[in-house]
């Protein structure tokens, strides 16, 4: 019995051994603008949910690193990460429905993203709050505020 747990025990180590040395060569292959090999790493990781796999692709794919310039795929990815609490990735889904990138423009939607990036730690997130706030009225402030409430209370219950 001791054994097989033990042998449990490995088996997960060496996953998350091997995952974090794949995350780590996909973001050494990002910035050696090695794309394919960076794809080649962080895909299987991003179907995994990976956070910061995720938020990585979210990335190239926003700029075209590597990949045509997608922002439909960017969302996809930066809503996958978000989702999975990564603070950047809130953060710039929040900036890509400021902007109407990949989604229809959408203020209200976008400040719910800042306030959650903000509370997950994002200085970029909180920066973004007082800028979006200053093109909405106060009902739509109340609003994206009661969302994004909800949506932390939704997912801190996991």
């Amino acid at each position: 019995m001791k054994i097989r747990h033990l042998f449990f025990i490995l088996v997960l180590f060496s996953t998350a051994t091997s995952s974090a040395n794949d995350f780590q060569e996909g973001l050494d292959a990002i910035h050696g603008t090695n794309y394919n090999k960076a794809l080649e790493k962080l895909r299987p990781l991003a179907a995994q949910g990976h956070a910061a796999a995720q938020y990585n692709l979210g990335v190239m794919h926003e700029w075209g690193d590597g990949v045509p310039q997608n922002n439909l795929l960017a969302i996809k990815w930066y809503r996958r990460a978000a989702e999975n609490f990564h603070k950047d990735a809130q953060n710039n889904l929040g900036a890509m429905y400021s902007k109407g990138e990949g989604v229809e423009q959408n203020f209200i939607k976008a400040l719910k993203w800042f306030v959650i990036s903000g509370e997950n730690g994002s200085e970029e997130g909180r920066k973004n709050i007082d800028m979006v706030e200053k093109r909405m009225t106060s009902e739509q402030i109340t609003l994206a505020r009661k969302l994004a409430r909800e949506w932390m209370r939704q997912h801190f219950k996991k």
